[in-house]
């Protein structure tokens, strides 16, 4: 007879982005057999784990929890803001889920940190894959020294090749140290000072002169090493790893001539591009992806979704606001919802539907279940009365009859849809033989409302721009030239574009952030222009640590009494005790509600321009969004690489190409066809 035990991690760990307070402890426990240790291995890459548990501080994420990941299935996490995906995917990265198999190769795109920032770009990537990255730097100076003809050279290369490894594995041993505690925390310390131990002791033989023992048996050692490093080359080629790693930064749009720049000389965004970059090239078991089409085009995105569907013997799982991208990459969507993962086949659309479908069977089932009830106790009552007034015992024992049948009703089959049997389905103690019939509430987007602007007195358009050219210096070309554009005060339209084509450039220029190089651009004079960008968001995290969204809008007007800045904040669904959380412990779409209030405070826009203002914002977010800005009756400007999102709220779609600003009569649909006729070109 076995049995079951439950082992925990917890470590110090940040996550602003999932409503969690900063350095909040996890908890991360599995239940696995008394047979195992705390991490085992297995000879598969499946990894099913029964009742998982998630908690931060006091919260808990995940309850008694199934989490099955399956060897190359491609997988798409889905969950409204701050119930904890990201939280989940570091986890799983860190490998603090105790029950976790040891030998699966998993990472998470955020571990890439720590990189030297004046290395060249290709070679970061390539030496993501530290044991790829160790053995060519053997083998370099192993043949140096075999070809030097010095035995002393090739004696003292050996030591250095140990002494590496030993550092290597000391920094493991502290990093698995500083992330657990507990019995698994002081087992992880003592191996720690084990290895401190072992890597003093050979800096003190290092420090010794070379014996000649020593030396003839390095010559037979570094031999041995260099036929073992000679095989490893077959997997991890300089030349093979170069032209891969070039080819993946290329499929993520970096400009060739950036490939071997320095990556301090990178802005955010590409340094982020330089991390998912690493990741496809390690190809590890299991690859954990959190928004990564944030900051890219939509070339970009085309490129990533079509690679990542090639990489049949990796396990993915991605969280994504991108409705499009999700359902290209996902073959199987898992849903994070009410403390537990559910799991549905097919993309995102499939899930949708399904559920819908499951949703309209369930109605229907509990409606005549209702009406056959309905109609049995009536029956029941009937019966009952008239055998009262005959004093009928029969009859009277036949309706008492009738009346526990009635309790039986309920779900006719199980979960599996198979025919309800009591015996097999309603083991254990109940409080009725069968269960009601449970019909799945529609998970409700959050409230999301733009304030509708005050009419203009003058008619006219909110923008007018003749011939205007844009860019940031008069000496250079201009990054897009010759625009004529005409934004009426109910337009609805979207600008997209490669990233650096100029598209956040000219709506710079629209709103009056920078001059334009040529031409003019005619403002209404009373109108009113709000303008959105993830630079907004950004900003936001500079404020004190103890500053909530409530605080920040009674600061800039002191005068405001808090229930009306309240009523503002609930209008983009930031209400009751979220108002007062610190900004810092928000989600990523709770900040950019948070920001959304923001510029539109005071007094609603006549026109609203929103730069990539998806960003962060899971799909329930995201449709509350459309709809809002649908029912807004002022004018919106989008620049977005959403697919989904352009195509619900556009009605007149440009893309800057070529440094000129064109209008697509077939909206998102025709910027898609040209960006997939430039990827196979």
């Amino acid at each position: 007879m076995s049995s079951t035990r439950k082992t925990s991690s917890r470590r110090q760990v940040a996550t602003p982005d999932e409503s969690l307070l900063d350095a909040a402890p996890i908890v991360a426990t599995s239940q696995v057999s008394r047979f195992h240790t705390e991490t085992l291995t297995t000879l598969s890459n499946d990894i099913d784990l029964k009742d998982v548990n998630l908690i931060i501080g006091q919260r808990t994420l995940l309850s008694e929890a199934n989490l099955r990941l399956f060897h190359g299935v491609h997988y798409g996490l889905v969950g409204q803001n701050g119930v904890g995906k990201s939280t989940l995917l570091r986890v799983l990265g860190h490998k603090l889920l105790a029950g976790f198999p040891a030998n699966v190769r998993v990472l998470f795109v955020e571990q890439l940190e720590g990189t030297d920032m004046s290395r060249p770009v290709v070679r970061v990537v390539m030496d993501a894959d530290h044991a790829a990255a160790r053995a060519r730097r053997e083998l370099k100076a192993v043949q140096s020294a075999l070809e030097a003809d010095d035995s002393a050279e090739v004696a003292r290369v050996m030591r250095g090749v140990r002494m590496a490894r030993l550092k290597d594995e000391l920094r493991a041993a502290d990093k698995t140290a500083l992330e657990r505690s507990g019995a698994r925390g002081a087992d992880a310390r003592k191996r720690l000072n084990e290895q401190e131990k072992r890597v003093q002791d050979a800096e003190a033989a290092n420090e010794e002169p070379l014996s000649q023992e020593e030396i003839t048996k390095a010559a037979v050692e570094a031999q041995e090493l260099l036929t073992e490093l000679f095989a490893a080359m077959d997997l991890y080629g300089e030349e093979a790893a170069e032209a891969k790693a070039r080819s993946i930064l290329q499929g993520l749009r970096f400009p060739l001539a950036w490939h071997d720049r320095p990556l301090g000389e990178l802005s955010g965004g590409w340094r982020i591009r330089v991390a998912l970059a690493s990741a496809l090239h390690i190809e590890p078991d299991i690859l954990l992806l959190d928004e990564p089409t944030n900051h890219l085009d939509l070339p970009a995105i085309i490129w990533l979704q079509d690679y990542l569907s090639k990489l049949a013997d990796t396990t993915i799982v991605t969280v994504s606001h991108d409705r499009a991208f999700l359902n290209a990459v996902a073959d199987e969507i898992v849903v994070f919802k009410n403390r537990k993962l559910t799991y549905h086949d097919g993309n995102f659309d499939d899930y949708l539907e399904q559920t819908e479908d499951k949703r309209k069977y369930t109605e229907r089932m509990a409606e005549a279940i209702s009406r056959k009830k309905a109609a049995a106790e009536k029956t029941v009552q009937v019966a009952m009365a008239q055998a009262r007034k005959s004093g009928d015992d029969k009859k009277m024992a036949q309706a008492a009859s009738r009346q526990r049948k009635l309790e039986r009703m309920g779900m006719e089959v199980n979960e599996k849809g198979h025919r309800f049997k009591l015996n097999r389905d309603r083991v254990g103690f109940y409080n009725s033989t069968r269960d009601d019939v449970d019909v799945e509430k529609i998970e409700q987007a959050p409230t999301w409302s733009i304030p509708d602007p005050a009419p203009l007195r003058q008619a006219g358009a909110i923008i007018e721009v003749e011939g205007v050219s844009v860019g940031y210096d008069k000496k250079q070309p201009p990054l897009v030239s010759d625009v004529t554009l005409n934004i009426g005060q109910t337009a609805r339209i979207a600008i997209v574009g490669a990233n650096g084509s100029g598209k956040t450039t000219l709506v710079k220029a629209l709103v009056g952030d920078i001059p334009a190089l040529k031409g003019q651009i005619t403002r209404h004079l009373s109108a009113k222009i709000g303008y959105f960008t993830q630079h907004h968001v950004d900003e936001l995290h500079q404020y004190p640590v103890e500053t909530s969204a409530l605080s920040l809008l009674l600061d800039r007007d002191p005068e405001r009494r808090e229930q009306d800045c309240r009523a503002h904040l609930g209008k983009y669904g930031i209400k009751g005790s979220i108002a007062l959380q610190p900004l810092r412990s928000l989600s990523g779409g709770q900040m950019v509600r948070v920001a959304f209030a923001l510029s539109t405070y005071g007094s609603s826009p006549h026109l609203l321009i929103l730069d990539e203002p998806t960003n962060h914002l899971d799909y329930l977010t995201t449709e509350a969004l459309i709809f809002a800005l649908k029912e807004f009756t002022g004018a919106v400007v989008i620049v977005s690489h959403d697919q989904f999102f352009v195509s619900e709220v556009a009605e007149q779609v440009y893309a800057v190409r070529k440094k000129k600003l064109e209008l697509l009569e077939g909206g998102m649909e025709d910027y898609v066809r040209l960006c997939r006729r430039r990827k196979t070109r």
